[in-house]
């Protein structure tokens, strides 16, 4: 709501009256909720709010007080509404960072699969740490 400049009202009508601001209100609180939502209000949640349906029924188990482990960690909850609008491209592009952002974090080695070919190297000799003339920069760099 605050990413959007939404009032419970907004939502209401978002959702084309199908759940009151009332009821909105309730749910965008704190407080655990008495009852799991109606499967139709799941939907109508998920698709005013622009986010899968699986995410808004988890965060209703743990309303009611259902023990439901995090599925992906933090990093996942912080993307942004409408991720699942991006091309298939974009997603491998933005997999392959966060990839190669988690295996520079660990202290083994660096596995690459290239065209069906795994490459793996100490950390310490990775190609991207052997730059003679230092680091790279993007803004002159041809990509």
């Amino acid at each position: 709501m605050t990413e959007r400049g939404w009032s419970y009202a907004d939502l209401e009508r978002e959702s084309g009256g199908a759940l009151s601001r009332g009821r909105w209100q309730q749910l965008g609180s704190a407080d655990a909720q008495n009852k799991f939502p109606h499967p139709e209000s799941l939907r109508v949640i998920a698709q005013v709010l622009e986010i899968d349906v699986t995410s808004v029924v988890l965060a209703a188990a743990r309303a009611v007080g259902l023990p439901v482990p995090a599925q992906a960690g933090d990093f996942a909850d912080q993307l942004p509404a409408g991720t699942e609008r991006l091309s298939v491209p974009m997603r491998d592009a933005i997999l392959g960072v966060v990839r190669a952002a988690v295996a520079g974090s660990s202290a083994g080695p660096v596995v690459r699969e290239i065209d069906g070919v795994t490459l793996e190297w100490p950390k310490e000799s990775a190609p991207s740490r052997q730059r003679p003339d230092g680091p790279i920069d993007y803004e002159e760099a041809d990509l």
